[in-house]
Protein backbone atom coordinates (compact mmCIF):
# COMPACT_ATOMS: atom_id res chain seq x y z
CA UNK A 1 0.00 0.00 0.00
CA UNK A 2 3.05 2.07 0.80
CA UNK A 3 4.86 4.05 -2.16
CA UNK A 4 4.07 7.05 -4.44
CA UNK A 5 0.42 7.52 -3.50
CA UNK A 6 -0.96 9.51 -2.16
CA UNK A 7 -0.28 13.08 -3.65
CA UNK A 8 -0.89 16.15 -1.80
CA UNK A 9 -2.49 18.33 -4.89
CA UNK A 10 -2.49 21.61 -2.99
CA UNK A 11 -2.56 22.99 0.59
CA UNK A 12 -4.69 25.89 2.45
CA UNK A 13 -4.22 26.90 5.87
CA UNK A 14 -6.31 29.07 7.56
CA UNK A 15 -4.99 30.33 11.02
CA UNK A 16 -8.16 30.26 13.88
CA UNK A 17 -6.24 31.40 17.12
CA UNK A 18 -2.57 31.23 17.88
CA UNK A 19 -3.30 27.66 19.05
CA UNK A 20 -4.72 26.25 16.16
CA UNK A 21 -4.93 25.98 12.49
CA UNK A 22 -7.29 24.28 9.76
CA UNK A 23 -5.37 22.96 7.11
CA UNK A 24 -6.98 22.12 3.60
CA UNK A 25 -5.95 19.37 1.88
CA UNK A 26 -6.43 17.95 -2.33
CA UNK A 27 -5.10 14.51 -2.46
CA UNK A 28 -5.12 12.49 -5.31
CA UNK A 29 -5.08 8.72 -4.39
CA UNK A 30 -4.31 7.13 -7.81
CA UNK A 31 -3.09 8.55 -11.61
CA UNK A 32 -5.94 10.19 -13.21
CA UNK A 33 -8.17 10.30 -9.94
CA UNK A 34 -10.23 13.34 -9.25
CA UNK A 35 -8.42 14.75 -5.92
CA UNK A 36 -10.35 14.70 -2.99
CA UNK A 37 -10.77 17.73 -0.48
CA UNK A 38 -9.58 16.89 3.41
CA UNK A 39 -9.41 19.12 6.12
CA UNK A 40 -7.18 19.15 9.58
CA UNK A 41 -6.89 20.47 12.65
CA UNK A 42 -3.23 21.32 13.20
CA UNK A 43 -1.73 22.06 17.12
CA UNK A 44 0.99 21.38 18.87
CA UNK A 45 2.21 17.96 19.60
CA UNK A 46 1.27 17.24 23.57
CA UNK A 47 2.75 15.22 26.02
CA UNK A 48 1.37 13.71 28.76
CA UNK A 49 2.48 12.15 32.52
CA UNK A 50 1.98 9.52 34.71
CA UNK A 51 3.61 10.86 37.48
CA UNK A 52 3.95 8.24 40.52
CA UNK A 53 4.68 9.19 44.44
CA UNK A 54 7.27 7.37 46.87
CA UNK A 55 3.70 6.03 48.40
CA UNK A 56 2.36 4.76 45.10
CA UNK A 57 -0.29 7.46 44.31
CA UNK A 58 -0.53 9.38 40.80
CA UNK A 59 -1.14 12.61 40.81
CA UNK A 60 -4.12 13.78 38.43
CA UNK A 61 -5.09 17.28 37.81
CA UNK A 62 -9.00 18.70 38.02
CA UNK A 63 -9.17 21.66 35.06
CA UNK A 64 -11.97 22.85 33.31
CA UNK A 65 -12.14 21.72 29.46
CA UNK A 66 -14.30 24.04 27.62
CA UNK A 67 -14.98 21.23 24.42
CA UNK A 68 -16.52 18.76 27.35
CA UNK A 69 -18.36 21.66 28.79
CA UNK A 70 -17.00 20.37 32.27
CA UNK A 71 -14.02 20.04 34.77
CA UNK A 72 -12.19 16.66 33.91
CA UNK A 73 -9.81 15.17 35.85
CA UNK A 74 -6.66 14.06 34.03
CA UNK A 75 -3.27 13.34 33.86
CA UNK A 76 -1.03 16.81 33.94
CA UNK A 77 -0.42 17.26 30.07
CA UNK A 78 0.73 20.21 28.00
CA UNK A 79 1.80 21.33 24.42
CA UNK A 80 5.30 21.32 23.88
CA UNK A 81 7.08 24.27 22.92
CA UNK A 82 8.64 24.80 19.85
CA UNK A 83 11.30 22.72 19.16
CA UNK A 84 11.11 21.20 22.60
CA UNK A 85 12.06 17.59 22.94
CA UNK A 86 9.22 15.49 24.28
CA UNK A 87 10.72 14.63 27.50
CA UNK A 88 12.34 18.06 28.18
CA UNK A 89 8.14 19.31 27.52
CA UNK A 90 7.41 16.32 30.13
CA UNK A 91 10.02 17.31 32.50
CA UNK A 92 8.31 21.03 32.15
CA UNK A 93 4.99 20.09 32.68
CA UNK A 94 5.62 18.20 35.60
CA UNK A 95 6.79 21.19 37.55
CA UNK A 96 4.53 23.85 36.20
CA UNK A 97 1.07 21.73 36.83
CA UNK A 98 2.62 19.59 39.96
CA UNK A 99 5.71 21.14 41.60
CA UNK A 100 7.82 18.26 40.91
CA UNK A 101 10.61 17.01 39.24
CA UNK A 102 11.29 13.85 38.33
CA UNK A 103 14.40 11.36 39.03
CA UNK A 104 13.35 9.14 36.21
CA UNK A 105 11.54 9.84 33.35
CA UNK A 106 10.10 6.51 31.11
CA UNK A 107 8.69 7.16 27.68
CA UNK A 108 5.51 4.81 27.58
CA UNK A 109 4.18 5.71 24.02
CA UNK A 110 3.41 7.86 21.36
CA UNK A 111 0.10 8.06 19.46
CA UNK A 112 -1.72 10.34 17.52
CA UNK A 113 -4.83 11.99 19.50
CA UNK A 114 -7.27 11.41 16.24
CA UNK A 115 -6.16 11.10 13.04
CA UNK A 116 -9.49 11.15 11.66
CA UNK A 117 -9.49 15.05 11.75
CA UNK A 118 -6.56 16.32 13.63
CA UNK A 119 -2.61 16.21 12.91
CA UNK A 120 -1.75 16.68 17.34
CA UNK A 121 0.38 13.65 18.40
CA UNK A 122 0.84 12.90 22.13
CA UNK A 123 3.73 11.17 23.86
CA UNK A 124 2.74 9.43 27.19
CA UNK A 125 6.04 9.08 29.87
CA UNK A 126 6.28 7.42 33.38
CA UNK A 127 7.99 9.98 36.21
CA UNK A 128 9.37 8.37 39.32
CA UNK A 129 11.51 8.83 41.78
CA UNK A 130 9.78 12.47 42.22
CA UNK A 131 11.27 15.25 44.30
CA UNK A 132 8.90 18.20 45.45
CA UNK A 133 9.80 21.55 43.87
CA UNK A 134 7.55 24.47 43.15
CA UNK A 135 4.32 24.85 41.11
CA UNK A 136 4.32 27.24 38.13
CA UNK A 137 1.09 27.09 36.98
CA UNK A 138 0.45 28.98 33.74
CA UNK A 139 -1.65 32.50 33.88
CA UNK A 140 -4.29 30.73 32.39
CA UNK A 141 -4.19 27.49 34.42
CA UNK A 142 -6.70 26.75 37.21
CA UNK A 143 -6.21 23.28 38.36
CA UNK A 144 -6.60 21.20 41.41
CA UNK A 145 -4.27 18.29 42.36
CA UNK A 146 -5.77 15.10 43.09
CA UNK A 147 -3.93 11.86 44.22
CA UNK A 148 -4.96 8.53 43.82
CA UNK A 149 -3.94 5.28 44.59
CA UNK A 150 -3.42 3.61 40.84
CA UNK A 151 -6.50 0.91 41.51
CA UNK A 152 -8.56 3.90 42.49
CA UNK A 153 -7.95 5.88 39.76
CA UNK A 154 -8.25 2.62 37.10
CA UNK A 155 -11.58 1.79 39.18
CA UNK A 156 -12.69 5.75 38.31
CA UNK A 157 -12.11 4.83 34.37
CA UNK A 158 -14.50 2.31 34.62
CA UNK A 159 -16.88 3.91 36.65
CA UNK A 160 -16.70 6.46 33.77
CA UNK A 161 -15.45 9.81 36.70
CA UNK A 162 -12.19 9.33 34.09
CA UNK A 163 -13.38 10.41 30.93
CA UNK A 164 -10.27 11.58 29.03
CA UNK A 165 -8.61 8.90 26.55
CA UNK A 166 -4.99 10.34 27.33
CA UNK A 167 -5.36 9.77 31.22
CA UNK A 168 -7.24 6.11 30.31
CA UNK A 169 -4.05 4.79 27.82
CA UNK A 170 -1.70 6.38 30.34
CA UNK A 171 -3.03 4.35 33.79
CA UNK A 172 -3.81 1.31 31.58
CA UNK A 173 0.35 1.54 29.96
CA UNK A 174 1.71 2.61 33.71
CA UNK A 175 -0.38 -0.09 35.51
CA UNK A 176 1.87 -3.02 35.12
CA UNK A 177 5.03 -1.02 35.36
CA UNK A 178 3.68 -0.26 38.99
CA UNK A 179 2.97 -3.46 39.89
CA UNK A 180 -0.92 -3.89 39.41
CA UNK A 181 -2.37 -5.62 36.23
CA UNK A 182 -5.41 -3.92 34.97
CA UNK A 183 -5.94 -6.67 32.81
CA UNK A 184 -6.32 -9.16 35.36
CA UNK A 185 -9.12 -12.11 35.83
CA UNK A 186 -10.84 -9.29 38.13
CA UNK A 187 -10.64 -6.23 36.86
CA UNK A 188 -13.89 -4.67 36.34
CA UNK A 189 -15.10 -4.30 32.85
CA UNK A 190 -16.78 -0.54 31.33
Amino acid sequence: MAGKWPKIRSRQTTTVSPWVSVIAREVEFSAGARPQLYHAVAQADYVAIVAVTRDGRIPLVRQYRHPAVKFLLELPAGTLNEKERPEEGAARELEEELGVVAGKLEKLCEFFVSPGFCEEKMWLYLATDLKETKQRLEEDELIEVVRLPIDRALQMITDGEIEDAKTIIGLLLAAPRVGLSAFAPDYPAV
